[in-house]
C-alpha cells in the first residue's frame, strides 16, 4: 500500500457497518459443489508463507520497480502463472509493461536515495480463467496484490515487503491455483493480477485502467478486488467459525452492486464510485482506487495498521500466517458467489 495519511486509515478501517441487502439483486449461495469445497481446500498456508519468503529474500533488494529485485520477481511470478496454467493476457504474454518514476525509494522522498526520480520500467503480470458461461463470459472478476516494495534506503539496508504486500500476492497465487481446478465451472473470466509501482507515482493499477485490454475492457469489469496486507491483525480469524466467515462473503457479496459508497467492516472496504470525480482525497491509497474512479465496484481486503508498515521490518518472519488461511478461503467464497450470480452486470 502506497503511503496514506493516518486519517486516511482511520476513515477506511475503523468501525464496522451492517450489511445492506439490495431488493432484487442476483444472489448466490456460498460454495457447496464438492469439487468446488476440494478446490477450496488447496489453499494452503505452506505455500502462501513459502511465496512470501521467497520474494522477501535479500536477493531480491526490496522490488523497487525496474532493478533487478523487480525484474527477478517478475520472472518468478510469470513461471508461477504458468505453472498454474492460467492464459497469458497481457500485451506482451503475461506482461503488461508500462514506465513509472520512482517517488518513493524508500518509502520516503529521500534526496540522497539516487533512485529517486529515476523513469523505470516495470509491469503487471496478468492471467485469466477463461468464463464458460455464453451469456456471462464477458463479465471478468479481478482479483489481485501488488508485487513492488520500496527497494533500499541509502545505507542500503532493505525493505522487504513481506506483508506490504508480498502476502496479497500469495492469495492471489492461491486463489489462481484453487480456480485453475475447477476451470470448467467459473461463469465468468477470473482475471489474477500482480500489480507493479503501487507504492511510486505511475501506479500499475493506474495504467492498466487507463490502457484496458481487450479480453477486459473497464465497461465488463464487474469487480476489482485488492488483497493488500493480510499478515497482520487478522489474527482473530484463526478463532472464526465457517459461519461467521460466511457472513463475512455474505456480506461482501450483498455489497457489490448495491451502489452505496459506505460500506466497510474491520477487514475491508469498498471505494466509493470516483468516476465523477469526487473523493479525489482518497483514490490512489490502494489500487483498487484507480478502478473506483473509472466507476468499477471495488473491494479492499487488508489492514494498514501492521507496525513494520514501510519499515525494514516487514520481513518473512515477522508475517502470521496462519489467519492468512481462512481470511484466503473466505475470499474464495466470495468470489465464487460474485462469479456464479445469474444477473448480468457489465456496463451498469
Amino acid at each position: 500500500m502506497i503511503s496514506t495519511t493516518p486519517q486516511k486509515i482511520r476513515r477506511l478501517f475503523i468501525g464496522a457497518t451492517s450489511a445492506m441487502l439490495v431488493a432484487g439483486a442476483g444472489m448466490a449461495a456460498p460454495p457447496t459443489d464438492p469439487a468446488v469445497l476440494a478446490a477450496r481446500q488447496t489453499i494452503s498456508t505452506e505455500d502462501m508463507s513459502r511465496l512470501v519468503q521467497d520474494l522477501s529474500a535479500p536477493a531480491y533488494d526490496g522490488r523497487l520497480p525496474g532493478t533487478p529485485g523487480d525484474i527477478a520477481s517478475r520472472d518468478y511470478l510469470v513461471r508461477l502463472f504458468r505453472s498454474i496454467g492460467l492464459k497469458p493476457a497481457g500485451t506482451q504474454g503475461y506482461l503488461l509493461p508500462f514506465t513509472t518514476t520512482i517517488t518513493q525509494p524508500d518509502g520516503e522522498d529521500t534526496p540522497a536515495n539516487p533512485a529517486l526520480g529515476r523513469v523505470v520500467k516495470t509491469s503487471n503480470i496478468i492471467g485469466i480463467i477463461p468464463g464458460n458461461a455464453p451469456v456471462l463470459s464477458h463479465e471478468v472478476i479481478l482479483i489481485s496484490g501488488h508485487r513492488d516494495h520500496l527497494g533500499h534506503a541509502p545505507d542500503l539496508q532493505q525493505y522487504p515487503g513481506a506483508n506490504d504486500d508480498l502476502t496479497g500476492v500469495a492469495a492471489t497465487v492461491e486463489l489462481a491455483r484453487a480456480f485453475a481446478r475447477i476451470r470448467h465451472m467459473n461463469k465468468r473470466t477470473l482475471m489474477f493480477v500482480a500489480f507493479g509501482a503501487e507504492e511510486q507515482e505511475r501506479m500499475g493499477s493506474t495504467y492498466q485502467v487507463d490502457h484496458p485490454l481487450p479480453v477486459a475492457p473497464n465497461r465488463n469489469i464487474v469487480l476489482m478486488l485488492s488483497i493488500d496486507m493480510i499478515g497482520r491483525d487478522f489474527d482473530a480469524w484463526s478463532g472464526f467459525s465457517q459461519r461467521r466467515m460466511d457472513r463475512f462473503a455474505d456480506r461482501w457479496f450483498a455489497e457489490v452492486y448495491n451502489g452505496t459508497d459506505s460500506h466497510k467492516d474491520a477487514y475491508s472496504f469498498e471505494y466509493p464510485d470516483e468516476s465523477d470525480g469526487s473523493d479525489a482525497a482518497v483514490t490512489y491509497d490502494y489500487d483498487a482506487g484507480a478502478f473506483a474512479a473509472h466507476g468499477i465496484n471495488t473491494r479492499v481486503i487488508g489492514l494498514a495498521t501492521d507496525p513494520n508498515y514501510h519499515s525494514p521490518a516487514d520481513t518473512w518472519a515477522n508475517v502470521h500466517f496462519d489467519p492468512m488461511l481462512p481470511v484466503t478461503r473466505t475470499i474464495f467464497d466470495f468470489v465464487w458467489q460474485v462469479d456464479q450470480d445469474p444477473a448480468a452486470h457489465a456496463g451498469e
